[in-house]
C-alpha cells in the first residue's frame, strides 16, 4: 500500500493540473459563481454560465480521454479547445431564460458525454476487457470520492458547529454553502479526476472480478430481471387472449428490463470469459432474443400513446429508446453479446444526435405541436388568413374536446419552446404574455382540464340530499362497479353482472331480465367533464331510464384507454327495476 503524504498529495494535484487542464478550469469557475451565489444572494448570474460549466465538464473530460489516443500533444490541446468553441457556440444560442426544452436538451447532452467517457478509449477491436476494466475502476473511484466528500463535509461541519456550542462564535449559515462547495465540488473532483486510470493502466487487458460485483450480478440482478420478464411474458399472454391494447404504463417496465438487462449482461462480462457460470452463457446468449416480443408490445404500447395523446418530448424519447432495443438486440444476438461496449457507444451516440440539430426530438415535437395547434385554430374558426381572429358580434362556442386540445397545446408550447414558437399566428407580440392572458385574448376557458390530463373523466351529484321517485318500479338495488370486478351483484332472487368491453350491465332476476347501456352516458360525462369545474351533474344528467328500469348514477370516475374506449374505474348507483 503506498503512503500517503503531502508529496504525495501534491504529485496527485499536479498530475490533475496536467492531465486536466480544461475540466479544472469548469470546475473552478462553477465553483467561483457557485460561492458567489451563496455569499452575494443578489447577485445575478446567467443560467447559460451555469449551462457552460457544468456541461463544460462532461465534455471536457470525455474529449482528454479521447485525445490522449493522439500521441502528438497539439493534437490534444487542439480537440479541447475546438469542443469548446463549439459548446461556447452552443451555450450563446441558447436565450438568456431557460426554458424546459433547453434544460431537457441539455440534461441529455450531459448524460451523453458522461456515458462516452467511458468508452471513447476503446473504440478500436479487441479492448473489450481493458473498457470492462476501466468502467468498474472509474465507477468504484466515482463512490470513493462522493463517501471521502461526505466525510470530510461531516467532520468540518461539526468542528464548525463545535465553535458555535461551546465558544459562542457567530456562524453565519453561509459558512455551511462554502464548505459543501469545497468538499463536493472541489475536493471530490479532483480526487476523482486524480484516480481515473491513466492511459498506461486504462490499456490493461488484465481484470479483477471480486464477489461483490459476482452477487449484485448474478444473485440480485438476474432474479429481479427474471422476476420481470415473467411478469410482462404473462401480461403479453393476457394480451394476446384478451386481443386488447396494452397500458401504456407497459413501455416503463419493459425499458427498465431493457437497461437492467444490458446492464446486467456488462457487469457478468467477465463470468462469461471464464467460462464458470452457464447460467450467464445463457443469459448473454439469449437475453437479447427474449425481450424482442416485449419490444413489439412496447411499440404497440408508444403507438396507442401517439394516437391517444399525440408527439411530446417524452414520448419521442421513448421512441427513439424502443428502437435502439430493436437495434442493440439483434446486434448483440447475431454476434453472439461478444463486444458489449457497443451498447454503450450506440446508446451515447444515439442520445447525443436525437438531441442536435433540425432532426432532433425538440425541433421535431416543436413543427408538430405547431401544425395540430394550427388545426384546431382552423376547425374552431379562429384563424383567417393564418392570422388569430376573434369575431366580436357573437359568442364562439366551441366543441369542449376542440377546446381542451387548444388548451393543452398552447401550455404546453409555451412552458416548453416560449410564446415565440406559435408567434406566427398573432398580429401583435405575444412574447411576455402570460398564459392565462393568451387564453383570455382567444376566449378560451383557461379552468377547462388545468392540470388534469385529457384522459380522465368523472362526474357526480355533489353533496346534497336526493328525493328520487320509486313508482313504477317495485325493486331498488344499490350497485357498485370496479374494474376488477365482473360480478356486481349475485344472489338468489338477482343476478347483476358489467361488461367492460360493451360497458353493459346486464341484469336477470325471476321476473325480468334486461341490460343496460352505459357508452352513451360515460360519452356523454367526458365531453361535458372538460368545461365542468367541480364535475358536478344534475339528477337528470346521471340518471338512464326505460320502463322497464331506471339508473340514476350518483358517482362515477375513470379514464380513456385508447382512442375508442373509455374505461371504468368506479361506478356508484342506484338501480330501480
Amino acid at each position: 500500500m503506498k503512503k500517503i503524504s503531502l508529496k504525495t498529495l501534491i504529485s496527485k494535484v499536479r498530475f490533475v493540473a496536467l492531465r486536466f487542464p480544461f475540466t479544472l478550469i469548469f470546475i473552478f469557475g462553477l465553483a467561483y459563481y457557485t460561492l458567489l451565489k451563496i455569499n452575494n444572494h443578489d447577485a445575478v448570474i446567467q443560467e447559460r454560465i451555469w449551462a457552460l460549466l457544468a456541461l463544460g465538464i462532461a465534455i471536457s473530460v470525455a474529449v482528454t480521454l479521447f485525445a490522449e489516443e493522439f500521441k502528438n500533444r497539439y493534437s490534444r490541446v487542439g480537440l479541447n479547445l475546438l469542443s469548446i468553441v463549439l459548446l461556447c457556440g452552443y451555450i450563446n444560442s441558447l436565450p438568456e431564460k431557460l426554458l424546459s426544452n433547453n434544460n431537457y436538451q441539455l440534461v441529455i447532452i450531459g448524460l451523453s458525454y458522461i456515458i462516452s467517457a467511458f468508452v471513447v478509449s476503446f473504440l478500436k477491436k479487441n479492448k473489450d476487457i481493458p473498457f470492462w476494466e476501466f468502467s468498474k475502476t472509474v465507477i468504484l473511484q466515482l463512490f470513493i470520492s462522493f463517501i471521502f466528500a461526505q466525510i470530510l463535509m461531516g467532520g468540518l461541519s461539526l468542528a464548525i458547529l463545535s465553535l458555535k456550542e461551546l465558544f459562542n462564535v457567530n456562524i453565519k449559515s453561509e459558512v455551511y454553502g462554502n464548505l459543501a462547495v469545497f468538499c463536493y465540488l472541489i475536493f471530490a473532483s479532483i480526487y476523482f479526476l486524480a484516480n481515473i486510470p491513466d492511459e498506461t493502466e486504462k490499456q490493461k487487458s488484465e481484470y479483477t472480478f471480486n464477489k461483490f460485483i459476482k452477487i449484485l450480478g448474478l444473485y440480485i440482478l438476474l432474479p429481479i430481471l427474471a422476476i420481470y420478464s415473467l411478469i410482462l411474458y404473462v401480461y403479453l399472454a393476457q394480451i394476446i387472449v384478451k386481443w386488447e391494447l396494452p397500458n401504456g404504463w407497459v413501455s416503463t417496465l419493459i425499458s427498465t428490463l431493457g437497461i437492467g438487462g444490458f446492464l446486467c449482461m456488462l457487469i457478468l462480462y467477465p463470468l462469461r470469459l471464464e467460462n464458470e457460470t452457464k447460467v450467464v452463457n445463457l443469459f448473454s446468449k439469449y437475453f437479447p432474443l427474449l425481450l424482442l416480443p416485449l419490444l413489439i408490445l412496447m411499440s404497440v404500447g408508444i403507438i396507442r400513446r401517439f394516437d391517444d395523446y399525440g408527439l411530446t418530448i417524452n414520448r419521442c424519447y421513448v421512441l427513439i429508446l424502443n428502437l435502439w432495443f430493436y437495434l442493440i438486440s439483434i446486434y448483440l444476438f447475431f454476434s453472439k453479446s461478444n463486444h458489449l461496449k457497443w451498447i454503450v457507444i450506440s446508446f451515447a451516440t444515439i442520445a447525443f444526435l436525437s438531441s442536435i440539430g433540425p432532426w432532433s426530438v425538440f425541433e421535431v415535437t416543436k413543427k408538430s405541436l405547431v401544425t395540430n395547434l394550427e388545426i384546431s385554430l382552423s376547425n374552431a374558426h379562429l384563424l383567417k388568413n393564418g392570422k388569430v381572429s376573434i369575431p366580436t358580434d357573437k359568442t364562439i362556442v366551441l366543441d369542449t374536446l376542440l377546446e381542451v386540445k387548444i388548451i393543452e397545446n398552447i401550455r404546453y408550447l409555451s412552458n416548453n419552446y416560449g410564446n415565440e414558437s406559435f408567434q406566427q399566428y398573432f398580429t401583435k407580440s405575444i412574447k411576455d404574455k402570460s398564459i392565462t392572458e393568451l387564453f383570455k385574448g382567444l376566449n378560451l376557458n383557461e379552468k377547462i382540464r388545468k392540470n388534469k390530463s385529457l384522459d380522465y373523466f368523472s362526474a357526480n351529484l355533489g353533496y346534497k340530499s336526493l328525493k328520487l321517485n320509486v313508482e313504477p318500479y317495485k325493486n331498488f338495488v344499490r350497485i357498485i362497479i370496479t374494474p376488477d370486478k365482473d360480478s356486481v351483484y349475485n344472489d338468489n332472487e338477482l343476478s347483476i353482472k358489467y361488461d367492460k368491453n360493451s360497458q353493459t350491465l346486464m341484469v336477470k332476476s325471476p321476473s325480468k331480465s334486461f341490460s343496460i347501456s352505459l357508452k352513451e352516458k360515460i360519452q356523454m360525462i367526458k365531453n361535458l367533464d372538460a368545461a365542468n369545474e367541480n364535475r358536478e351533474f344534475t339528477t337528470e344528467e346521471l340518471t338512464i331510464k326505460t320502463t322497464d328500469y331506471k339508473l340514476v348514477i350518483y358517482v362515477l370516475n375513470g379514464n380513456k384507454e385508447h382512442s375508442s374506449n373509455l374505461k371504468i374505474n368506479n361506478l356508484e348507483a342506484y338501480l330501480f327495476y
